[in-house]
C-alpha cells in the first residue's frame, strides 16, 4: 500500500499481481508506505480509508487518484499455489508443496483470507474513496507507464517477488478452470469492466 499527499495518489496492493514490485518503483513518491503484510500491506480500499481519515484535511478524498491491479483468476489461483511451494513455508499450513491441486483448491483456498474475490479488496464501504485505474495484470507492462504520467513521477518497473512455476494452467483440468470461473464470476465481471480512468 502506497499513499502519497504530495502526488495525490493511493495505490490499493493485490495479492501475487506485482504489488512488491509497483510499490518499489514508486515508494519515492509516497510519503507513506507499507510494504509488510503483517503491518497492513494487502488491505483494501475499505481498510485504507478507515486508517487514514485525517488525510482530507490536507487533500479532498474526490482529489486522489486510487489505482491497483487485478488479475485474471485462474492465473491469481496458480500464483497462489506456486508461490506457497516455496520452501519459507515448509511445515506451516500455508504450504502448498507437494499438495495436488484439487486439495489445495478444496482446502486451502476455502480457509485463507489470501483467496478472497478481489474485487472486494477495491471498494470502499465508507465511500470516502474510489477505484479510478485498475490495470489488467497481463497488461502491466502497457499499462504501468500511463500511471506514472497521470501521478507525474519518472518510474520503472522492475520484477520482484516473482513465484516459481510448479503447476501452470495447462496442469489444470477443464473442471477445475470451470470451478475457478464459476467461483470467481464477479472478479471476472470487474476485470471486464475496470475503470480506466486517467
Amino acid at each position: 500500500m502506497l499513499l502519497s499527499l504530495s502526488r495525490k495518489f493511493i495505490f490499493v496492493a493485490n495479492l501475487k499481481s506485482a504489488s512488491s514490485s509497483i510499490e518499489q518503483a514508486l515508494a519515492p513518491y509516497a510519503e507513506f508506505r507499507v510494504t509488510k503484510t503483517e503491518w497492513g500491506k494487502h488491505d483494501t480500499l475499505t481498510m485504507i480509508s478507515k486508517k487514514f481519515p485525517w488525510v482530507k484535511r490536507y487533500v479532498p478524498y474526490s482529489d486522489f487518484f486510487v489505482f491497483g491491479v487485478i488479475r485474471e483468476p485462474v492465473d491469481f489461483i496458480l500464483s497462489l499455489y506456486n508461490f506457497h511451494t516455496d520452501d519459507d513455508f515448509a511445515g506451516l499450513i500455508q504450504s502448498s508443496k507437494g499438495v495436488p491441486f484439487d486439495e489445495f483448491w478444496r482446502g486451502w483456498c476455502t480457509r485463507s483470507w489470501q483467496t478472497r474475490d478481489q474485487h472486494l479488496r477495491f471498494v470502499d464501504k465508507h465511500e470516502n474513496f474510489r477505484m479510478n485505474y485498475l490495470m489488467d495484470f497481463a497488461e502491466l507492462k502497457k499499462e504501468f507507464p500511463k500511471i506514472c504520467a497521470r501521478i507525474g513521477v519518472d518510474a520503472k518497473l522492475g520484477q520482484t517477488n516473482k513465484s516459481a512455476t510448479v503447476l501452470s494452467r495447462k496442469d489444470l483440468t477443464p473442471e477445475q478452470i470451470a470451478a475457478i470461473k464459476e467461483r470467481y464470476a464477479e472478479d471476472y465481471a470487474l476485470l471486464a469492466n475496470r475503470p480506466q480512468e486517467l
